[in-house]
């Protein structure tokens, strides 16, 4: 006999006894039991009476309510409280399901599998009024007459079942125990069934399945593979509450329930369970089905997920989940059409390849509570990756592989806006590798491939849908709509102005992140990360000037000054892509709003320099030292863009193809022809006539047949260079050009070259000065062009005065490789230098200074004096010089200055013996602190046929050193302690 009085703590092991016993709670005894009856009825409301039976296993819990005991002994009855109220009889029995581990398909079975045992069940019956029931054994087991008024029977674990309608359904079993013809007794058991039917025997229940639906549904998550996941359940359940399952077999026995349960909830919107079939015994899962349906995001394909658990003698519990698309390809119009035009989203449809069926694992991914990302055996991340194919709308086919989520159906038309922030969370970091031509944004110029390019990355999010939930679920599309996140392209307009190969010279390249030209081709030969623009996506092209696409990282692009002949160099940071411009530089949002501003387009000037420091060159310049930012007016973009290339520069590509035949090259123009501020920037001087054009076109081979082919066309006219306002150059017109398999040529038309302010008099004096030099001279090559002027002066004779070799020259060199422009001044020359004598003494050098227009480039000078005697007394002659001069040389950063001093005196008599004695002594000094210094002196004597000579000499050099530091000096204390204390005492010493 087992006595207790709480329901919750299970009873202590029974004591050897009888084989049946009947356990009321709240009496030591049974006897006690009884005598409590013998003075008046019992109200039995809050006791528990436990059944226990040996032979068949039985293991149950009454609690009444509603009820009083009468009798006593064998007579003890249940009976109503009042004749006219009916009373409840419930009955609470052992765990009825376990929840075992399952192993997916292919995998080890562990060798210890986990396992959870299930809630009790109950079930509560009605007690009619005026009704009796014997306080038996058998009488508390014969409750086949009554009306069961609920049901939680937790036959599935975690998925607790009632009846769809209690008062329709019976319990089919014995009250006594059923002995076999072998003699064994069977375990007792309970079914749930339908009453009997008007076609069938009173007596005999229905055989039709019983409809259940769910009672409550345990939000437990169990932390291991089991025959339902969490979701599982609660799917059924939410699929049961709308259509009740049928139960074939819902039999409860002391070891656990049988179970053959269907649902089919096909054509029933809003689930995502659309099968589902459990078999079990005695409380173990021996086979599960799940049928559940969704749609693969981001694009929207719907696909079917089944899972089938079996038991297996060797493994237990064996998982298997096979995804299954339903339709792999997808248009997205009428209710899915794409948002702002499908501006967002270029492609027009997108075919998944396969596999279209997958085993995928479900459960170890979610994505919030509306899905999961399908996984499946081969991916580094575990995810399963699809092979697509995607077309834009001129048909150009991309083919990428993505991971989806299988967003189950019941959820999939409601709101998913948290599932989507959370997705495009992953997206953006999720690159998805692909190839082919995509076509960001419909095309403008003459070129309608103008705006395509081939990608090699895709990132794709999803967006909500603004559908109705009810047109969604009709038409079968989830709420929710693929986007382009972003794409990683090549751009060929920057492959073309940064040509690989090719280098700026050195110290022209631009600041502020400008790289060489060959730095800049090896970047833009890479993809670059392009995110299409949001004003385009939300208003169009119009509103964003033809702008549609930004780059996520500005790229730095110079191309090289061979590119325009030498005459300009273009520096600018690309931000984005224009369907009219190409390429576009600098504050994207300013070109947006309508104004090409060259300062905020191209790259902006460098810093000033450091004290001491030489300014470096402008980023984007005309002639190799004028910014031309400055002299480039702003202009207004319309809203059709600037496409032309005559106020903004124009860099576009172009797809050549034969008809019928894929592309086989693609070019690019490069075209810029802007009309001039006038102004004065420096030495150059420009007029309301003054126009850059430039253009440049490149070709590429798309079929690997060498490196690009590129013709160069730069023009600058109608312009004036003064150099440190003393020589003026007009220029008609410099223009350079280069094509293919030809030599470079150069048209240089100059106008009047003068000289000016301090010189202005050399113009004057030109005029009256017979010279073949009063024209300019012209030379030009493919490196430079050099314009120049030589005035020369006539020797002049004056009594013992003479001047000879005088020339005063003035050049300019334009070079075509982007270094400043230079002038050149000189008095004569290294070669022809000018000569003045006045008596015995006499001397003469040259001057060369070449000037840049921020700097001194080089200087150049030499100077020579000195004085001469010679006497001639017919039997001996002999002379005396003395020569004294000083050389000097700037060059750059490099400087030197050297001087001398020579005297010489020779004998000769009778031409027989000659004696002569030379002293030279020169001193350099090179920078930093060095003095060099040289002497020699040289006795040469020759008599008749033989001579001899004797050199001696002697070299010294001085350098000023470095001084140390003071921590050089005096590592330690200790030694500055020692000078100081030879001075005076140190006090406190």
């Amino acid at each position: 006999m087992n006595l207790h009085e709480d329901p919750e703590i299970p009873p202590p092991e029974p004591e050897p006894g009888p084989a049946v016993g009947l356990g009321p709670s709240g009496f030591l005894t049974l006897e006690e039991f009884d005598a409590a009856g013998l003075t008046r009825d019992m109200d039995m409301d809050g006791i528990v009476v436990t059944l226990l039976r040996r032979e068949d296993m039985v293991v149950l819990e009454f609690t009444f309510q509603g009820l009083l005991r009468t009798g006593s002994g064998a007579q003890q009855r249940l009976v109503t409280k009042t004749a006219t109220e009916p009373g409840t009889l419930m009955v609470r029995m052992p765990p009825q399901a376990t929840l075992e581990e399952a192993t997916p398909l292919g995998s080890p079975s562990t060798a210890v599998k986990r396992a959870w045992f299930s809630g009790h069940s109950s079930l509560a019956l009605k007690v009619a009024p005026e009704t009796s029931i014997p306080l038996t054994a058998s009488g508390l087991l014969n409750w086949a007459g009554l009306a069961t008024t609920s049901a939680r029977l937790e036959c599935v674990w975690g998925l607790a079942l009632t009846p769809a309608n209690p008062a329709q359904v019976v319990w089919v079993h014995a009250a006594e125990p059923v002995t076999g013809p072998a003699g064994a007794v069977g375990v007792w058991n309970t079914r749930l069934a339908l009453a009997p039917d008007a076609s069938g025997p009173s007596w005999a229940p229905s055989r039709l399945p019983v409809p259940v639906k769910p009672a409550e549904v345990v939000n437990d998550t169990e932390g291991f593979m089991s025959s339902l996941s969490a979701g599982d359940r609660r799917d059924i359940g939410a699929a049961m509450a709308r259509r009740p399952a049928l139960s074939k077999d819902l039999t409860l026995t002391p070891l656990g329930a049988n179970v053959d349960l269907t649902g089919n909830w096909l054509g029933l919107a809003g689930t995502s369970v659309i099968m589902y079939r459990h078999e079990s015994v005695g409380g173990r899962d021996s086979k599960v089905d799940v049928l559940k349906r969704g749609y693969l995001l981001p694009f929207g394909f719907p696909a079917l997920i089944t899972t089938q658990t079996e038991r297996r003698l060797d493994h237990g519990l064996v998982r298997t989940s096979v995804l299954t698309v339903l339709q792999p390809e997808l248009t997205y119009q009428g209710v899915a059409a794409l948002p702002h035009g499908g501006r967002a989203f270029p492609f027009t449809r997108v075919r998944l390849n396969g596999p279209l069926t997958a085993d995928v694992i479900d459960v170890t991914d979610p994505l919030t509570d509306v899905g999961f990302w399908v996984r499946g055996a081969g991916a580094t991340d575990g995810r399963l990756r699809f092979s697509l194919t995607a077309e834009d709308q001129r048909g150009h086919p991309v083919a990428f592989a993505a991971p989806l989520v299988f967003v189950k159906g019941d959820r999939a038309h409601g709101d998913l806006s948290a599932a989507l922030t959370a997705f495009n969370t992953q997206a953006e970091r999720t690159d998805l590798p692909a190839s082919g031509r995509l076509e960001l944004a419909p095309a403008t110029g003459a070129d309608p491939e103008s705006t395509t390019m081939d990608v090699a990355v895709l990132r794709i999010g999803a967006v909500k849908s603004s559908a109705p939930q009810a047109a969604l679920e009709e038409a079968g599309r989830p709420a929710a709509l693929p986007v382009l996140i972003s794409v990683d392209a090549r751009i060929p307009a920057l492959d073309a102005v940064a040509p690989r190969g090719v280098a700026e010279a050195p110290g022209t390249q631009g600041v502020a992140g400008a790289a060489t030209s060959g730095a800049a081709a090896s970047a833009a030969s890479a993809a670059h990360t392009l995110i299409l623009d949001s004003t385009y996506v939300q208003q169009g092209l119009a509103a964003s000037r033809q702008v549609y696409a930004r780059l996520k990282d500005q790229v730095p692009v110079a191309p090289p000054v061979t590119a325009s002949g030498g005459i300009a160099k273009l520096d600018l940071p690309v931000s984005g892509l224009s369907s009219s411009s190409g390429l576009i530089g600098g504050d994207l949002e300013k070109f947006k709003s309508g104004t090409f501003a060259p300062a905020s387009f191209f790259s902006p000037p460098p810093p000033p320099p450091a004290t001491g420091l030489p300014p470096l060159p402008f980023p984007t310049r005309l002639l190799g030292f004028v910014d031309l930012t400055k002299i480039v007016p702003s202009v207004s973009v319309p809203p059709a863009g600037a496409g032309d290339g005559t106020k903004v520069p124009r860099m576009v590509t172009k797809v050549l193809r034969q008809q019928g035949k894929p592309p086989h090259a693609v070019e690019t123009t490069l075209t810029w022809r802007p009309a001039l501020t006038p102004t004065r920037e420096g030495p150059l001087e420009t007029t309301s006539d003054t126009v850059l054009d430039l253009r440049c076109v490149t070709l590429m081979n798309l079929g690997g047949g060498g490196p690009p082919v590129t013709e160069v066309r730069g023009e600058l006219s109608r312009f004036t260079l003064s150099f440190a306002d003393v020589l003026d150059v007009e220029f008609q017109r410099i223009a350079f050009t280069s094509r293919p398999g030809t030599t470079p040529s150069l048209d240089v038309k100059v106008g009047k070259v003068g000289f000016s302010g301090q010189l202005k008099f050399l113009d004057e004096l030109r005029q009256y000065l017979p010279s073949v030099a009063n024209g300019p001279r012209v030379n030009v090559d493919t490196t430079g062009i050099d314009v120049g002027y030589t005035l020369a002066i006539p020797s002049v004779g004056l009594g013992v005065f003479l001047l000879q070799n005088l020339a005063l020259s003035a050049s300019v060199r334009l070079p075509f490789d982007g270094k400043p422009v230079e002038a050149t001044f000189a008095v004569s020359s290294r070669e022809h230098p000018f000569l003045a004598t006045v008596s015995l003494f006499g001397g003469g050098g040259f001057l060369a200074l070449t000037v840049s227009a921020s700097k001194v480039v080089r200087l150049e000078g030499q100077v020579e004096f000195g004085a001469a005697v010679a006497l001639n007394l017919g039997v001996a002659s002999g002379s005396v010089s003395v020569t004294a001069g000083v050389y000097v040389r700037l060059d750059g950063a490099a400087s030197s200055v050297t001087a001398f001093l020579r005297a010489y005196g020779e004998l000769d008599i009778l031409g027989i013996v000659n004696i002569s004695v030379e002293f030279y002594l020169s001193l350099k000094y090179q920078p930093p602190k060095t003095l060099y210094g040289s002497a020699s002196v040289t006795v040469r004597v020759r008599v008749a046929f033989f001579s001899e000579s004797v050199t001696m000499t002697l070299e010294r050099s001085f350098s000023g050193g470095n001084d140390p530091s003071f921590d050089k000096a005096f590592p330690t204390s200790q030694p500055w302690r020692d000078r100081c204390a030879a001075f005076a005492p140190m006090e406190g010493s």
